[in-house]
């Protein structure tokens, strides 16, 4: 909606600009009037002001119900799940339902303020689900669409575990935090999806 309003915001002042340099053209041409230099001064300000790009109002683009807007995370969604524990593929299925996927945590500052947010939310035990998975121990850890991770720690708990082929997120305090490697039976209270 936002960018069929623009471009018809944009159309209309294009044709108005192009009417307008039609005109004065027309008249020109016709000998019927000559513009002074100051004249075309005028004419050339008004059509670039005219055509001169504005601030469009920004919709809210997190409008999915449970989901919040976040400059770090984009429109993210924490599930907590209080003493029901889940594993890592049904926290996948349930970000799915929505319309969403587990977050993808794409640096440092993410990490750090994911692990600021489980620490406030008081989520025990102090981990969730994020994306991250390897085909096996010698394989690169990739996200859900087959890429290579963007951030990844240096070092990953359980990493050298030939069966922890899966990632979770650890927060250690309210400030430290670690990628853990699991096969698919650890279960955790909390996961967070995004869209």
């Amino acid at each position: 909606m936002v960018i069929t309003t623009a471009a018809v915001t944009t159309n209309n002042r294009i044709l108005l600009s192009s009417v307008l340099v039609g005109t004065a053209l027309a008249a020109s041409v016709s000998e019927s009037y000559d513009f002074s230099y100051t004249e075309l001064a005028l004419l050339t300000t008004a059509v670039l002001v005219i055509n001169f790009p504005r601030n469009q109002p920004v919709q809210d683009s997190c409008t999915a119900p449970g989901y919040t807007a976040d400059p770090l995370f984009g429109c993210y969604r924490l599930v907590k799940g209080g003493t029901t524990l889940v594993t890592k593929t049904e926290a996948i299925q349930g970000c799915a339902s929505d319309g969403g996927r587990l977050q993808l945590i794409n640096s440092e500052a993410e990490a750090k303020a994911l692990t600021a947010l489980i620490q406030n939310e008081g989520i025990v035990p102090p981990g969730t689900f994020i994306q991250g998975s390897r085909a096996s121990i010698s394989s690169p850890w990739v996200g859900d669409d087959g890429n290579p991770l963007p951030y990844l720690p240096s070092t990953v708990e359980n990493g050298n575990v030939p069966i922890a082929n899966l990632l979770w997120f650890k927060s250690d305090s309210p400030t430290a935090f670690t990628y853990s490697a699991s096969d698919n039976t650890v279960t955790l209270t909390s996961y967070v999806c995004e869209i």
